[in-house]
């Protein structure tokens, strides 16, 4: 049934985006519709031996059901970056104790705009990242203990500190580059 899937996918792609453009609201400030709609095919094709094909009507019930789904997730997502912007904002500086500390008590104007602009930058160099990066970077900012996050993925202790350590150092680089300093 994937084949059917992923013809359906195909056939009602441009629908499917006019779907999400009509229900993203401020996620489209985030992310582009295409990249909302590669996680919404990626999703239904991870349930593709599950699928049935049942005609025209069930399969835009079902999809749509991806679509909100996908788009509660990341609507989550971003909601949990805006909550703790600071913390997000220490891990682009890598320990290496240059550039200025974003979560410093300064306020006023100018402060408040380079944290914004910093912050914006974080959010586009973590949206390059896997998902499971972003959500390891996510957890690293939250402090959630190694130990959990080992739970969490099913992983042991070792595997996930280093793959929560790869995923740092990808972030930082990608901050990097959308920051220009590549």
């Amino acid at each position: 049934m994937t084949e059917a899937l992923r013809e359906h996918l195909t056939r009602f792609h441009g629908e499917l985006l006019a779907y999400v453009r009509r229900h993203a609201g401020r996620l489209l400030r985030y992310e582009s519709d295409e990249d909302l709609m590669q996680e919404v095919h990626l999703r239904a094709l991870q349930a593709g031996p599950r699928y049935r094909h049942d005609g025209r009507e069930p399969f835009l019930k079902w999809i749509h059901a991806v679509v909100r789904s996908v788009l509660a997730d990341r609507h989550a997502h971003w909601g949990a970056l805006r909550r703790r912007p600071a913390a997000l904002l220490r891990l682009t500086q890598g320990g290496s104790g240059g550039g200025v500390d974003p979560a410093l008590s300064a306020t006023g104007p100018s402060t408040f705009a380079a944290r914004r602009e910093m912050l914006d930058l974080a959010v586009k160099a973590l949206a390059l990242l896997r998902e499971e990066d972003r959500q390891l970077v996510r957890w690293r900012s939250e402090d959630v203990p190694l130990t959990e996050q080992a739970g969490r993925l099913g992983l042991s202790y070792a595997a996930t500190d280093s793959a929560s350590r790869r995923a740092l150092e990808r972030f930082r680089k990608s901050y990097r580059l959308v920051a220009g300093d590549a």
